[in-house]
């Protein structure tokens, strides 16, 4: 943009600068508000057995991708249905699940897990949005309890276990 002499150059220069002074500090960071990485792990085993499959989200192009035993491995030295689901492929799991949709993330965990359903995740797993994989979960069950307690920050182990056995 060239400002120009007169009127309004003048009096827009004021204005201008201020934007230009005033960028994003590009070494801020925000912190996720989301379920605690510690209670992630009998979820990140669920997640992983039921979706985490090299035709599902256990490949690279996927935006929700999960790392783990039956699929896609952090480790390029891992195969599939080789070592156990390593510590590190569990934190990925965690990052790329909590990295969705932070703010509605938040929002959720904020609220105590009250309507999940606002988060794809849910929406997806439940059927109620289009998913390749079709409805995984019915409301109530085992596997749903499993996500909807870890969203509400109170994760239902037992559920957990029981979703193993789909």
């Amino acid at each position: 943009m060239t400002l120009r002499g007169g009127t309004w150059g003048a009096a827009l220069l004021p204005f201008v600068v201020a934007a230009c002074a005033s960028a994003p500090d590009g070494n801020a960071r925000v912190a996720i508000v989301a379920p605690s990485e510690t209670s992630f792990p009998s979820v990140a085993t669920f997640l992983e057995r039921r979706c985490g499959t090299l035709d599902c989200h256990g490949q690279v192009g996927r935006n929700l991708r999960l790392y783990g035993f039956d699929g896609l491995r952090l480790d390029p030295a891992d195969i599939p249905g080789g070592r156990a689901t390593t510590a590190d492929e569990i934190q990925s799991d965690y990052q790329s699940v909590t990295g969705l949709e932070p703010e509605i993330l938040a929002q959720v965990v904020q609220d105590g897990g009250v309507q999940p359903e606002r988060l794809t995740l849910i929406r997806k797993a439940r059927g109620t949005e289009d998913h390749k994989g079709g409805a995984l979960v019915t409301p109530g069950d085992a596997q749903d309890r499993c996500l909807t307690s870890w969203l509400a920050s109170a994760v239902d182990d037992t559920a957990c276990a029981a979703a193993l056995d789909f």
